[in-house]
């Protein structure tokens, strides 16, 4: 009697195990693949949101200066910056950078933020650059050739209004804390001949391709030849931009192009388009870094 018992109970054990691979395995199973793709689905989600990437505009860094205003920051205000954005978790990265992870396979920190320095002034080389190896950050710098033909045949090396030289800015590359940029050979002015870059009313495309072949393609052209440095970025002049610049720059080989116009960056991967016009705010002096970067790097 004791042995049937024993073989009924494994029996109910048998029946109960049975049960349990038809019925409830295939349901957990059901669960586990459901979670799995909500997962997926959810980080897909993430990526298609894009990445946030701000952008700072600085121009000119000197201590003391009656120019000091708009486009002129002292160093102390510089490093205040830095200081803020190393300690809310930012990471500084080049355009370059930014490039390889929306074409290729390239990766973005957390909190990118990009450091931009327009006109290839003589006082970044000394102030912003000891700045930025302290706190292991890097500048994206945009030149202007006819700015740095000038200084190189007169090397005054005047903080207040001198531009960095071909020497110097072979010696920012090599530094590997500055990415070098093309701001134009010859058109960083405005009149009622043109606006920077800009493309005149009337103008025909030909001619317009011709001028930015000629001007924009002689600093890419210089910079190549003399100190093998390629950019990969047009930063427009003033900001002045129009619709026929973007398919003539692609075609010279432009990636991407920086506006004065203020605003977050999204960037996506594979989503190539939106390199072209990206967004910057201008550092102005006498505004505290904190109001600075409250709502554009919190």
């Amino acid at each position: 009697m004791y042995e049937l018992f024993n073989k009924k109970i494994i029996k109910y054990i048998l029946i109960v195990f049975a049960v349990f691979l038809i019925l409830i395995l295939p349901l957990a199973l059901i669960l586990s693949s459901t979670t799995s793709v909500f997962e997926d689905a959810l980080e897909s989600l993430g990526k298609d949101n894009g990445i946030k990437v701000p952008i700072v505009m600085y121009h000119g860094t000197i201590p003391k200066s009656k120019d000091l205003g708009k486009f002129v920051i002292t160093p102390a205000e510089l490093e205040s910056d830095i200081k803020y954005l190393k300690n809310h978790g930012y990471t500084s990265i080049t355009m370059t950078d930014l490039i390889n992870y929306v074409h290729n396979d390239g990766e973005l920190p957390t909190k990118p933020v990009m450091l931009t320095f327009d006109d290839g002034y003589y006082n970044n080389y000394i102030y912003a650059t000891p700045i930025l190896k302290n706190y292991d950050m890097k500048g994206v710098i945009s030149v202007v050739g006819e700015f740095t033909e000038a200084s190189t045949r007169i090397p005054e090396n005047n903080v207040q209004y001198s531009y960095v030289t071909w020497e110097q800015i072979k010696n920012m590359n090599d530094s590997g804390i500055y990415e070098i940029q093309n701001h134009t050979f010859n058109l960083h002015k405005y009149g009622k001949n043109r606006s920077g870059a800009k493309k005149n009313k009337g103008e025909s495309i030909e001619a317009y391709k011709n001028l930015l072949n000629s001007d924009v393609g002689l600093l890419q052209q210089r910079l190549k030849e003399t100190m093998g440095i390629e950019p990969n970025t047009f930063t427009y002049p003033f900001g002045y931009m129009c619709s026929d610049s973007v398919p003539i720059l692609k075609d010279m080989g432009f990636k991407a192009t920086l506006s004065c116009s203020e605003g977050v960056n999204i960037i996506n991967k594979n989503k190539k388009d939106v390199l072209y016009g990206l967004k910057r705010k201008n550092r102005p002096h006498g505004v505290s870094t904190e109001s600075f970067f409250k709502k554009f790097c919190p």
